[in-house]
């Protein structure tokens, strides 16, 4: 166990606590545990992280967000997969990335999916679908233009819809 990689954890989640904890807000998947309130996901996805800390030392601020919120997708696809299937995904987000999905597990396969064909995509849809943020937020915390932002969103909810909504072939 790395204990310089633990200690940098423990010193990003103190500083970022409200931030994650926000963002535990926005990602709650109603019927994939009710028991975890945002308190607790939040901490939940830090005791996920301090078994194996990724390496921060370098990250920036919405990385180490993302890397949270990823943490936070998987607890909440885990205790949907215990469950059973979830009959309704409620992911706070901006008012024009919505995209339907009834099933947390779909929904995470197919992210998953996406982030092995294009992984630019696959952040784009984690920065405004599952964090909520905004088309200039996206292209801050990417590094993209707010015309690629709003270009690789368009192409990802096409791929979503079409791997979460399949039409059958005639």
């Amino acid at each position: 166990m790395d204990l310089a990689a633990r200690q940098r954890l423990d010193e990003l989640f103190g500083e970022r606590y409200e931030k994650i904890k926000r963002l535990a807000a926005r990602v709650r998947w109603h019927g994939a545990n009710p028991t975890l309130n945002p308190t607790a996901l939040a901490h939940e996805a830090y005791l996920k992280l301090r078994d194996n800390p990724p390496d921060l030392a370098a990250k920036d601020y919405d990385e180490v967000i993302r890397i949270f919120s990823r943490a936070m997708r998987q607890i909440l696809v885990d205790a949907a997969r215990r469950k059973g299937a979830v009959k309704r995904v409620e992911v706070a987000r901006a008012e024009d990335a919505k995209l339907p999905v009834e099933d947390a597990i779909t929904l995470n396969i197919a992210i998953e999916d996406l982030e092995k064909e294009n992984p630019r995509q696959a952040r784009v849809v984690e920065c405004r679908y599952l964090l909520g943020m905004t088309v200039d937020e996206t292209a801050a915390a990417t590094g993209q233009s707010r015309t690629t932002v709003e270009r690789e969103w368009r192409e990802a909810k096409d791929h979503l819809s079409r791997r979460i909504h399949p039409v059958d072939e005639v």
